[in-house]
């Protein structure tokens, strides 16, 4: 599964959107072309899921339509646990937010899938937690925006006046008015940090939940251990490297550390060298074959081979012409001729 995969719930959150707004989807203009497909997926069990691709298209019609920027927003103001699926009801049932966060943490793959998908990580510096994920793709902004509203708010019916966020973390880029973003978390906003981030004191983990149900739980547990054991088994470390390291090149223009990377996959550094001296490669190696797979890209661009080489973490040009001859057999010199052919061709 290598596109990112959303439950079926946000679908009925969406229509449950339109419908108290007196909207009928059938009637919008903007969501003619995808009447059809929507029929459909909104007939399909609420904790199924479907690629994301469509619903991103599917919002950013709605939002033009209605001229609703904080349509994210307006929505996740709707949100029940149903729309989460069976962690949805986990999550409600628990009997305090630490038990909740573990098991968000451990089935996070019922609400959002996909080889991309990094499970999230809770940490904690002083009297502050942090429940962390990173940012895979800036195409993901929205689904970010929604996921975060939508556990932000049902946190809230679950916990009504004891737990306070202190600080909204976004890995994108502002995608409205800051106010929006204000008035929704009612708490701090930060925008291009590292990673996603909700901040909360740490003493709000131990706050119990009136709703907590042990014996349901214990039906839901088993229903979403079988959820979970059904699903195809994603991509190993190594893989996930790969695109971890590629995607840092392409944000940061630099060549990531070890550490950073043992960190974006919730890892040691001794149990990720572990995993690829296992499958008989390096750290080392891998940053080598994405640096080279990213040279192709910049040789595309209006960069001298200089500001390729220091964007990649090579030392100086000629480091750079060395290890991809090494690689290809071809200078770069070449290579960025032969692109420049192919790319008039077309």
């Amino acid at each position: 599964m290598n596109e990112l995969h959303i439950p079926n719930g946000y679908y009925q959150l969406w229509n449950m959107y339109l419908l108290k707004r007196g909207l009928d989807y059938h009637c919008l203009q903007s969501i003619m072309p995808y009447v059809s497909q929507l029929d459909h997926l909104l007939s399909l069990p609420i904790d199924s899921q479907s690629p994301y691709t469509f619903f991103n298209l599917v919002m950013q019609a709605t939002q033009q339509e209605l001229n609703c920027p904080n349509l994210v927003f307006e929505m996740a103001e709707l949100i029940r646990p149903e729309h989460f699926g069976v962690l949805g009801y986990m999550a409600t049932r628990s009997n305090s937010v630490a038990e909740a966060l573990q098991y968000i943490m451990k089935f996070s793959r019922l609400v959002i899938d996909g080889a991309e998908v990094t499970p999230m990580q809770l940490s904690s510096i002083g009297d502050e937690f942090y429940l962390t994920w990173p940012l895979h793709d800036a195409k993901y902004a929205l689904v970010n925006e929604l996921t975060t509203a939508c556990m932000a708010h049902l946190a809230k019916q679950i916990f009504p006046s004891s737990l306070v966020l202190k600080c909204m973390k976004f890995a994108h880029a502002q995608q409205m008015a800051r106010f929006h973003y204000e008035k929704f978390f009612a708490c701090k906003i930060e925008f291009e940090h590292p990673k996603y981030a909700f901040v909360l004191n740490t003493a709000s983990l131990d706050l119990k939940s009136e709703l907590a149900d042990p014996s349901l739980m214990q039906l839901l547990l088993k229903q979403a251990e079988e959820a979970i054991a059904s699903k195809p088994k994603l991509e190993n470390i190594v893989q996930q490297l790969h695109q971890h390291i590629a995607q840092h090149l392409k944000q940061y223009a630099q060549a990531p550390k070890i550490e950073q990377m043992a960190d974006e996959l919730y890892t040691s550094v001794r149990t990720l060298q572990r995993h690829l001296a296992e499958e008989e490669s390096s750290f080392k190696k891998v940053l080598e074959i994405e640096r080279l797979k990213r040279i192709e890209q910049l040789l595309l661009q209006p960069l001298s081979l200089l500001d390729i080489a220091l964007q990649l973490g090579y030392s100086d040009q000629s480091a750079l012409a060395r290890a991809y001859k090494s690689y290809t057999g071809q200078t770069l010199l070449q290579r960025r001729k032969a692109l420049k052919l192919e790319a008039d061709e077309q």
